[in-house]
């Protein structure tokens, strides 16, 4: 199904024609509940490696910890099949790749994109884009595929976002985007950045640079309880590092909240 209206210009044959290796197969929808939970199926399903779900609006996105996601018109809302050749400890990897190569794709469209920790990306304070990942394991305990949906509010309007605590590239740049081209540009990064999983270092060092994360004061909601302290750095793992009044802590999962 193709999608309609102002989002008309992100249709198949122009997406087919992007000639992306992530973008092998493609399901273009104008509306769907979700994405994700397409991507989920077809990966179940064994669809392969660069497997593209995307739609035009999603009336049951959702985050992390399962939280609803706003997808209104206007927005690329897309989820990816990935089969990649990392161990299952390096999973939590994706996350932070797909970050870094969406924030380069939106600098270079003249939107500074910063990294909150550990996938959201802010342009001034203000959330623009959502990113998660999730991982399929085999009987071995393998990673079989993992599912990587990514959520930008390009032409949204701005006033559906801003109650959120969020803005829009049109509302960052004066102009609508040419929704192709944004998703070229954002396939273009991934595809760099996912073929460093296994060079992590490098990952970690330009998500570092591109963080506005670290080198705050930020407050820490996990399922353990509540963790204040400076953000001094990004762990091996993508744990965020925290400096306490009781030491170091690794965090690995987490809201959170700068103090000012």
């Amino acid at each position: 199904m193709e999608c309609e209206g102002r989002t008309s210009r992100l249709d198949r044959e122009r997406v087919e024609r992007l000639g992306s290796p992530l973008a092998r197969r493609v399901e273009l929808y104008a509306e769907v509940p979700s994405t994700q939970e397409r991507a989920k199926e077809l990966a179940r399903e064994g669809a392969p490696h660069g497997t593209l779900v995307v739609a035009g609006m999603q009336t049951g996105g959702r985050g992390r910890l399962g939280r609803a996601w706003s997808s209104p018109a206007g927005g690329l809302w897309m989820s990816l099949v990935l089969r990649p050749e990392i161990p299952a400890t390096h999973a939590p990897r994706i996350t932070l790749a797909a970050a870094v190569g969406v924030a380069k794709a939106l600098r270079e469209m003249g939107v500074e994109a910063e990294i909150k920790w550990p996938n959201d990306l802010l342009v001034g304070g203000r959330k623009v884009c959502g990113i998660l990942a999730e991982a399929g394991f085999g009987r071995s305990g393998g990673l079989e595929f993992a599912v990587l949906g990514v959520g930008i509010n390009a032409n949204v309007d701005p006033a559906s976002v801003e109650g959120l605590g969020g803005t829009s590239l049109r509302a960052e740049l004066g102009r609508e985007v040419d929704l192709v081209r944004l998703l070229a540009a954002v396939l273009g990064g991934l595809e760099v950045e996912l073929a460093r999983l296994n060079d992590f270092e490098a990952i970690a060092s330009d998500w570092r640079s591109l963080s506005c994360t670290l080198g705050r004061r930020v407050r820490v909601r996990r399922a353990g309880g509540v963790v204040e302290g400076l953000a001094v750095d990004l762990g091996p793992d993508g744990e965020l590092v925290l400096e306490t009044g009781d030491g170091r802590v690794a965090l690995f999962e987490g809201e959170v909240e700068r103090l000012r």
